[in-house]
């Protein structure tokens, strides 16, 4: 069936596209990604191993295994656009999912989490890409505000399922790992821009420095005031509110993204896309919905699973064989291990003293591993810049350095990170039993008794148990 279902879907792109979507046409390349590298995921999901492993290594088979090399026919700008649209999706699930309640209680921990390991990585990225490279210091900060993003597309798939099964819930990990993944991005964005603003004086130094914290400020307002009128607007009592709450929230949150991109200034529209679900769900969640089991939830999952073997696939196939120069991967090699050997010393110190056992402050520290999504979308933008300006070759190799380590970054930590995550969790989080469905059980249970109907209605504890499993176990599969 599902064989059928691609050749009816080929069938019909061929009558829309036309010549786009035959063999060596960009519509053909994208239709033949997606296909194989879905394929893939499923096929090391079988291995126990996360599935954007299969997907990254066929997108890297297919760009550069000559003869079947069908990535290289998709344009650069449409790979860019689709990894802008799974970077938005990915950003609205981080902001439905961390739980408000957590952030609150846990305002210090979370800060220190969150800007700690950040700041010690991209201070020895830099400092270390100065003195390995002999990089000006402004390359070498710029190389290090690309080097320390932490990659949310492989982290929050693999942190989402943890939720689900209960692992970390009681005491918010999930919630201060998603929230790393999210604000780091944003901090890393908005350092890299005010950094290439300086490096290529792109426009005036005041207000290049300036940028930064003003588009921080009008992403948290949008965000804000659009996720406060989404308490209003639809109608909580529309029968279609879930269909309305999910296109508004995406619209707004595609519309500030890609119009702060149009106007350069990119992390305006990353926080945003972070803030507007968020302040949405703090009402949506008090007023009719479960705080992990919701409808725009469950629709932001399925689009994800279209999504997922496109995303990792075009972020595979960013990896080139012709970018790894042989003279420079050795000390890239060391950047990146120094970098990530500081973000690991950072996070055990900012989750030292914080109510946490050494075990979940070790995985706090381990999911800081992962790099993808930033260093895919930025890696190659000094390079592109350099040649614009026509700089010169000794400039050039800056920017070649700077895309050696994005590369590698990528090739080593996402794949890594991914499985190291998946694999540990259950062995350093603690599982949470307590969920909503024993809850409405225990209440069921009381008003029944209350009602003198215990004997028709009551609930033996061996089937609530056995009810709760059947739950997990659903969630699970999905």
């Amino acid at each position: 069936a599902l064989l059928h279902l691609a050749g009816f879907i080929y069938g019909t792109l061929v009558g829309l596209v036309g010549k786009d979507a035959l063999i060596g046409g960009p519509v053909f390349g994208l239709y033949i990604l997606l296909i194989i590298c879905y394929l893939g995921g499923q096929l090391v999901r079988l291995l126990k191993i996360p599935t954007l492993v299969g997907m990254m290594v066929l997108g890297f088979i297919l760009r550069n295994v000559p003869h079947i090399n069908v990535a290289e026919d998709i344009p650069e700008s449409w790979a860019a656009n689709i990894r802008n649209i799974a970077l938005i999706f990915i950003l609205l699930r981080a902001g439905l999912e961390v739980d408000s309640n957590i952030i609150k209680n846990n305002k210090s921990t979370c800060f220190k989490i969150i800007f700690i390991p950040f700041v010690f990585e991209f201070v020895m990225a830099s400092v270390a890409g100065h003195y390995l490279f002999n990089m000006p210091w402004l390359w070498s900060f710029l190389l290090g505000s690309m080097l320390s993003a932490v990659s949310p597309a492989v982290v929050l798939p693999v942190m989402l399922k943890m939720m689900r099964k209960g692992y970390g819930m009681a005491t918010g990990i999930p919630t201060m790992v998603i929230a790393v993944a999210g604000i780091d991005d944003v901090l890393a964005l908005t350092a890299f821009e005010v950094l290439l603003g300086v490096t290529f004086a792109t426009g005036a130094l005041v207000w290049t420095v300036a940028q930064g914290p003003v588009e921080m400020l009008i992403g948290i307002a949008y965000g804000i005031i659009v996720g406060m009128i989404l308490w209003i607007i639809p109608n909580s009592e529309e029968n279609s509110k879930s269909i309305f709450r999910f296109l508004l929230l995406t619209l707004a949150s595609t519309c500030i993204f890609f119009g702060s991109q149009k106007l350069k200034a990119g992390a305006a529209g990353a926080l945003g896309c972070i803030c507007l679900p968020f302040t949405a769900a703090i009402y949506w969640k008090r007023k009719d919905w479960d705080d992990h089991d919701n409808p725009v939830g469950r629709a932001l999952t399925f689009i994800w699973r279209i999504i997922e073997p496109l995303l990792f696939g075009l972020i595979g196939s960013e990896i080139r064989i012709d970018y790894l120069e042989a003279q420079t991967v050795g000390r890239a090699l060391a950047i990146l291990f120094a970098g990530l050997g500081s973000r690991m010393i950072g996070s055990m110190i900012a989750a030292y003293n914080a109510g946490l056992s050494f075990k979940e402050q070790i995985f706090i520290t381990v999911a800081g591993i992962p790099k993808a999504t930033v260093q895919a979308a930025i890696g190659p933008t000094p390079l592109a810049m350099t040649k614009k300006y026509h700089l010169g070759t000794d400039i050039e190799q800056y920017g070649i350095e700077i895309l050696t380590i994005a590369v590698l970054a990528i090739l080593i930590t996402a794949p890594i990170g991914a499985i190291a995550i998946s694999f540990l969790a259950p062995n350093l989080l603690k599982v949470d039993s307590s969920n909503k469905l024993n809850e409405k059980i225990n209440q069921e249970s009381t008003s029944n008794t209350r009602y003198g109907a215990v004997q028709s209605a009551n609930i033996s504890e061996n089937d609530k148990l056995s009810i709760n499993n059947g739950e997990l176990c659903n969630e699970a599969h999905l």
